[in-house]
């Protein structure tokens, strides 16, 4: 059994109603097989484009015939991962930062609390309300950074929580709970629970009846940053995840434990994911240039050997160069073909290796 190569691509909606070299860049996503595009809309609790521009450009896309959907950029990633020449973000003022172990607020990246759900539930709201039923949230809705320590948010309002569910725990202090917990103790597992809860609770209160949500998982993303696949998936069956793989730049790329550390990643959350049809792969050149067409198209290669069939090309917000779809129109073929004759995968939910912790 096979399952055909699909191409995905987000970008700004506004492009599609302000790029006056629009139009040709849909005639190059065509020819480069992207059937699916997702619009941003809401990034970091603001909307980029009014409502009725989102219904316009949707329209118009889909009278091209792609299939249209949405992605949202929900939490801040600490840094900018948008646009390499823009400032940072900043986060609304209501919202709250999240804050590490030493007390120390982590700029633009954000506590799952009362607020910021509240503002989701409302702006997923208008997004099935303007047709939409399937919302991709990009890969900052966790609740740690990238690093193989214990992570998560150390705020009163996360402490409380933690103690409440685990009453033995009460009074420890956060320095104390990183430097006792060690992976697979107790303590380890309570507080990587409650990371997982924040997720998971943002997702359960978000998500209405008829729309279908997915998560972008970061590279070697896993309970330490909040992330929980099998938990998401059990109460989500139907839930979209982009696997985690980084190495945007040629730098990255060319180094030695680069293909150990994507190939690792990729095949671990494929396993616990466990459909090929629910998992996208992180097919990122940011900013756009760092990663050369060449050593893009050859990214693709290993994806598609690991088992995706859903490839997700990223740019941050800046849409794609030229010499990136002249790339893939190019390899189009092979690429298709090499999905068609590599295996897939036996999923079982058990990957033993660990992960390469290089980015």
């Amino acid at each position: 059994m096979s399952i055909p190569l699909e191409f995905h691509y987000d970008f700004l909606t506004s492009l599609v109603l302000t790029d006056p070299d629009f139009p040709r860049k849909i005639k190059l996503m065509k020819r480069a097989g992207v059937k699916t595009v997702w619009l941003d809309n809401y990034i970091y609790g603001e909307w980029q484009n009014s409502l009725e521009d989102a219904r316009r450009a949707k329209a118009i896309l889909e009278d091209e015939g792609f299939e249209v959907q949405a992605i949202c950029v929900p939490l801040g990633h600490g840094s900018n991962a948008l646009n390499g020449d823009e400032a940072d973000p900043t986060l609304p003022p209501s919202w709250q930062n999240r804050i590490d172990a030493h007390g120390n607020r982590q700029g633009t990246t954000t506590c799952v609390d009362d607020t910021v759900i509240a503002w989701y539930k409302e702006a997923v709201r208008i997004h099935k309300e303007l047709g939409f039923t399937k919302l991709f949230y990009d890969d900052d809705l966790r609740m740690g950074s990238w690093g193989a320590h214990l992570q998560g948010c150390f705020c009163p309002h996360c402490m409380d929580r933690f103690y409440q569910k685990y009453p033995q725990y009460d009074g420890m202090k956060p320095l104390d709970i990183v430097a006792t917990a060690t992976e697979g103790n107790d303590l380890w597992n309570a507080w990587a629970d409650i990371q997982c809860d924040a997720v998971l609770r943002f997702l359960d209160e978000t998500t209405p009846e008829g729309l279908t949500p997915g998560i972008m998982v970061m590279h070697n993303g896993d309970r330490r940053h909040g992330l929980d696949i099998s938990r998401i998936k059990a109460h989500f069956p139907n839930a979209l995840f982009r696997v985690g793989e980084g190495h945007f730049d040629d730098g990255s790329f060319h180094h030695p434990l680069c293909r150990p550390s994507i190939e690792t990643c990729i095949k671990k959350h494929l396993s616990l994911i466990g459909s090929i049809d629910k998992a996208f792969s992180e097919t990122t050149t940011y900013p756009v240039g760092a990663l050369s067409p060449e050593n893009w198209i050859e990214k693709m290669r290993w994806e598609i050997r690991c088992g995706l069939r859903n490839l997700f090309l990223m740019s941050g917000n800046v849409f794609l160069t030229d010499p990136y779809w002249e790339a893939l129109i190019h390899a189009r073929d092979e690429l298709e073909a090499l999905a068609e004759e590599t295996p897939l995968p036996v999923l079982d939910g058990v990957y033993r290796e660990d992960f390469v912790w290089h980015l």
